[in-house]
């Protein structure tokens, strides 16, 4: 469950779903976290506003993608838009710019990278069936992460002491297969998870004789190999994701395909009853294939419909050092340094229209190619392979001034060579005056740093400005808690000073566009969630209301409301997303309108000892709506349907 937190320890650890609905509310409320600093700490503990899932209340959402658990997140939502439409785009705050304002980690590794910035379009789909919990920091994150960790953090925290199969079939021909394993022998711990998942989509009519389908094909491996104080992990994920809407056109042609692996090593150097010391080496790849429809031949421009899109590889190489430093009993100092190197190294395009003589991508009958030709490397795309070196060091004291009064105080200094730098400082005061009171005055700020694609990209549309700099976030929050063995309450009111947003901007005397550092604004809010445990029926409830108005049209107001009620037959769960409506004038001739709209997600599951049946639904009633994005002529891009299956899972620990 999503709850609120006291100052008192709970230890726990890889706890069962039965382990976890033997605790009350004031239990599960002490679990620990460690995403929002370097020391294990409870959800009223933690130096940042942290939402938890664990296991049970991710299964009970009845989601496929890991990426929907955020639309449960107060502040927070994902939906689909234009670029590619079938990849969720993160409205965090208020803020629906999609440039990467969430970091996203997958256990721990980093999925952001340095093209576009952003983790969805390379990993546009992490299974919810293999996660073991998802850790969320609301807010900014700089202070530990650097960029990227703008509005908020999330940590995709994948099964570990499992053994376990499921499978699924449903709606659309949608097929799927998830196992996780874990064994321990003598010091050696391996544990690994897997996901295939296939779906025919469903079907979108475009016009009156015009459908398309958004089919979906994933594979995801993971593993972890622990040899007493030295850890080994990788990830490999692939998504294929056809048709629909790519850069703004419906195709029968529209292509999407990711790729995203990762490696790493870490290890304990050093440790005794003062000093931790761990070192860690990283690795990660991300590959992408992708074109969309950006001219059809209705036009009259060219026979056959223009399709491009990038066809682009890059990478990273991380390390890190960790300190942590026990000053006093009432004393921690944590502190660390990081070295990344990204590059980008393959900037092509695939398209069928290309003129070898001049290496231009011309829409143009005479350089028609028959197809679709992926092209690895071209010249107009060349100031796109590009490297950058990222230097970071951070410290953090956490400080124990009483029984009532906890302090944080840190800061990290980034040094982007050839970008920018920037100072992320982070307080934090927690005051616990009462039993089941806690009270949180928060500040920090926060940056993401201009990627390739802004500072270097030329094409037929856009021109890159390498005179960019980072966009940077102040943000002040102040929280209060309450929890008892059957309540628990959060009110947070957080005020945001948005500055030297990135955003596109027309060339004066030319078609073109370019990216400048224009959007300064101001946005405060408030997010309320409440937890309660009647004799047996579960109670959650989430709601954000935004006092200013959001930065491109985002949602000013959403809610959710989740329900578990167990019968002697099966256990029922409910799960509702509320969205207000979006009113949004693109031209004077074309008006957005959507009205306010409810989705319902259904559960109903029923144990055999280790094996259990499930009939899940998302989109329930099967809702038309549509998501705006401005890039699409008439800002809609259309919501998921229905999606109703039947799973199976067996238990064999």
């Amino acid at each position: 469950m999503l709850i609120a937190t006291s100052f008192n320890s709970f230890a726990t650890s890889n706890s069962s779903q039965a382990d976890l609905f033997s605790l009350d509310i004031a239990q599960l409320s002490q679990l620990e976290v460690t995403i929002a600093s370097n020391t294990s700490e409870t959800r009223a503990t933690a130096p940042s506003t942290i939402t938890v899932f664990d296991e049970q209340k991710i299964s009970s959402l009845g989601i496929i993608n890991a990426f929907d658990v955020l639309n449960f997140v107060p502040g927070m939502q994902m939906a689909r838009g234009d670029w590619v439409g079938a990849v969720p785009k993160e409205h965090a705050r208020g803020v629906r710019l999609d440039n990467g304002y969430l970091l996203i980690l997958l256990d721990g590794v980093r999925l952001n990278e340095s093209s576009f910035g952003k983790a969805t379009v390379y990993t546009p789909f992490i299974a919810a069936s293999i996660l073991e919990r998802v850790e969320i920091i609301r807010g900014p994150g700089s202070a530990l992460y650097g960029s990227n960790a703008f509005l908020g953090v999330v940590n995709f925290i994948t099964k570990k002491q499992h053994q376990q199969l499921t499978l699924s079939i449903g709606e659309h021909g949608y097929k799927a297969l998830s196992g996780s394993y874990s064994h321990k022998q003598d010091d050696v711990t391996f544990n690994g998870n897997i996901s295939l998942q296939q779906a025919d989509g469903q079907s979108y009519a475009v016009t009156d004789n015009f459908d398309v389908k958004d089919p979906l094909k994933h594979v995801l491996l993971n593993a972890q190999l622990n040899y007493q104080d030295t850890k080994i992990s990788f990830h490999f994920i692939e998504n294929q994701l056809d048709e629909f809407i790519n850069l703004g056109g419906y195709s029968n042609e529209n292509v999407h395909k990711s790729q995203s692996f990762s490696t790493s090593l870490e290890h304990n150097l050093w440790q005794n009853e003062r000093h931790t010391l761990d070192a860690l080496v990283s690795y990660a790849n991300f590959q992408i294939d992708s074109s969309g429809m950006v001219l059809p031949k209705e036009f009259g421009i060219v026979s056959e419909d223009f399709l491009v899109g990038p066809n682009w590889q890059t990478q990273w190489t991380k390390f890190s050092l960790s300190h942590s430093l026990k000053l006093a009993e009432d004393k921690q100092l944590n502190s660390g340094l990081e070295y990344r190197h990204a590059s980008q190294y393959q900037a092509g395009a695939t398209t069928n229209y290309y003129d070898y003589q001049s290496e231009l991508i011309i829409p143009d009958d005479s350089n028609y190619l028959g197809s679709l030709v992926r092209l690895d490397n071209i010249p107009e795309f060349a100031a796109l392979r590009a490297s950058h070196d990222f230097y970071g060091v951070f410290s953090q004291l956490k400080w124990q001034l009483d029984e009532k009064w906890l302090l944080f105080i840190g800061a990290r200094y980034d040094d982007i060579q050839g970008i920018d730098s920037k100072l992320s400082p982070r307080f934090s005061a927690i005051w616990k005056p009462i039993n089941h009171h806690s009270f949180k005055l928060q500040y920090g700020e926060s940056f993401r740093t201009p990627v390739n694609n802004e500072l270097y990209s030329s094409d037929s549309v856009t021109k890159g400005n390498p005179n960019l700099t980072s966009e940077y976030v102040k943000t002040s929050e102040l929280v209060w808690l309450y929890t008892d063995n059957n309540l628990s309450l959060e009110t947070v009111i957080f005020h945001n000073q948005l500055r030297d947003f990135i955003n596109l901007v027309p060339i004066e005397g030319n078609s073109f566009f370019t990216f400048d550092n224009t959007v300064n604004e101001n946005i405060t809010g408030v997010e309320f969630s409440a937890s309660k445990a009647f004799s047996k029926l579960n109670v959650l409830v989430n709601y954000t209301q935004l006092f200013d108005e959001p930065i491109n049209a985002s949602f000013k107001r959403f809610a959710n409301l989740s329900l578990r009620y167990p019968t002697s037959f099966a256990t029922l769960y409910l799960n509702t997303i509320w969205r207000d409506k979006i009113e949004e004038a693109l031209s004077e001739e074309t008006q957005f309108f959507q009205a306010s709209y409810s989705l319902v997600n259904f559960k109903m599951e029923r144990e055999f000892g280790k094996q259990s049946v499930s009939l899940s639904a998302e989109n329930l009633l099967d809702k038309e709506y549509a998501i705006f994005d401005p890039r699409v002529w008439n800002g809609a891009v259309p919501g998921k349907g229905r999606n109703l299956r039947v799973n199976y899972q067996f238990n064999f620990n």
